[in-house]
C-alpha cells in the first residue's frame, strides 16, 4: 500500500474554513448575548416605568373617588335648597 499524502494547499484550505466556522459561530453568539443583554435593559427600564404609571394612577384614582364624593355632597345641597319638586296641581 502506497501512503497517501495530503497537500498543503488542501490542509490550508481546510483549515481556513475551520476558522471561519468558529469565527462565523463566534460572531452569532456574540450578537446573540449582546441582544439579549440590551433586551434585558430595555425591560428593566420599561418596567421601572410602568411602577412609577401605576403609583400616579392609584393616587389618581384616590383623587377621583375624592372628588365624586364631594361632588356627591354638593349636589344633595343644592337639592335640599331648591326644595321638593312641586306637585302637580289638580283641577276640581
Amino acid at each position: 500500500m502506497e501512503a497517501m499524502y495530503v497537500s498543503i494547499e488542501v490542509l490550508t484550505t481546510l483549515g481556513s474554513f475551520a476558522g471561519l466556522l468558529v469565527a462565523i459561530v463566534a460572531g452569532f453568539g456574540w450578537t446573540i448575548r449582546r441582544t439579549d443583554a440590551q433586551l434585558q435593559h430595555a425591560t428593566g427600564r420599561l418596567e421601572a416605568r410602568m411602577d412609577r404609571i401605576e403609583s400616579r394612577m392609584d393616587r389618581l384614582e384616590g383623587q377621583t373617588a375624592a372628588l365624586t364624593h364631594e361632588l356627591t355632597d354638593v349636589k344633595i345641597t343644592i337639592a335640599r335648597l331648591e326644595g321638593p319638586p312641586p306637585r302637580l296641581y289638580t283641577m276640581r
